[in-house]
């Protein structure tokens, strides 16, 4: 047992630093045997967010720069958490057909890696390669495609259950919300995410067929009226911020942030250990959140700490 003021030994340290990188070599375990393990956490934390540039012609060979520079680079944490974001935020080269989008999505992984998790959905919102991957930039007003409000909520923020095997969300809460994400392209001429008016799904043409624009009527505690995702700011490209907001509010079954615990849980079980079944891992979870007051703040870089110094 231990906290943050715990020395860490050899032993220690080498699992420390396996667990936030590649491997750990003899001098980088005798420069953190003897720190403390919220010291150690710190100095893995105290990356600056790297560019990258993956070399290469082809999606092949940037694929092996990457690896490359995985392992040679003084950062590893950086590059572990990446990897993390780039499976959790998952896209391919295979559909998206374009290695500069793919370079951005990675050079906008390393940006947010640390940082506030509600900004890095809202900018995953946009990205051009995951608009592309999961179909954004094919959702018009008058063929709506679900794929990517689907996923938003399944892989990305609630997942499909809270932590008792309650629903977090039902089939039409992803008809609104594709709803909200409709009418975004690629402007060509200025190389860019665009929204475009004329394709996007109103309230005045489509209300009457689809309902209003309200979601979570039956899950998340918003009570029977659910939220209104046009509020505060109204129909058009906004949408799809006030939805993020309204997914961080929430709240599982027993009242607790579904989000937060959904990322928590995730976190935990790539870095440190597989969690036990209901209710034991809701224990280990809300430890972490309340610890690292990451349910309000959304701090990746406190949540990622915490994760280091708990036992």
């Amino acid at each position: 047992m231990g906290d943050e003021n715990t020395i860490l030994g050899g032993t220690h340290a080498r699992h420390l630093l396996r667990r936030a990188g590649f491997g750990a070599r003899a001098t980088d375990v005798q420069a953190f045997a003897g720190l403390t393990r919220g010291v150690a956490a710190d100095r893995l934390l105290s990356f600056k967010p790297a560019k990258f540039r993956p070399g290469g012609k082809d999606i092949w060979r940037r694929r092996v720069s990457w690896l490359k520079y995985m392992v040679r680079v003084r950062a590893p944490l950086q590059e572990k958490l990446v990897l993390f974001w780039h499976d959790h935020f998952a896209t391919g080269n295979d559909k998206v057909q374009d290695h500069a989008w793919m370079a951005d999505q990675n050079r906008l992984l390393r940006l947010h890696c640390k940082g506030n998790f509600k900004d890095f959905v809202k900018a995953i919102n946009v990205d051009p390669a995951m608009m592309e991957y999961l179909d954004t930039f094919r959702n018009f007003k008058e063929q709506p495609n679900e794929n990517y409000a689907r996923e938003l909520m399944e892989l990305f923020t609630l997942g499909v259950h809270d932590l008792a095997g309650a629903p977090n969300y039902e089939q039409q809460d992803i008809v609104q919300i594709a709803r909200a994400f409709s009418g975004w392209g690629w402007d060509y001429s200025r190389r860019r995410v665009a929204f475009r008016d004329w394709a996007h799904d109103y309230n005045s043409e489509y209300e009457s067929e689809r309902g209003p624009k309200v979601i979570f009527k039956s899950h998340g505690g918003f009570g029977p009226s659910g939220r209104d995702f046009t509020q505060p700011g109204g129909e058009g490209p906004q949408e799809i911020s006030q939805v993020v907001d309204i997914l961080f509010e929430h709240r599982d079954s027993d009242g607790k942030s579904t989000v937060a615990r959904f990322i928590t849980g995730k976190l935990l079980e790539y870095f440190a250990h597989r969690l036990p079944p209901y209710p034991d891992n809701a224990t280990i979870i809300d430890r972490i959140i309340q610890r690292s007051g990451f349910d309000t703040s959304w701090d990746l870089r406190r949540l990622v700490r915490e994760i280091f110094v708990d036992d």
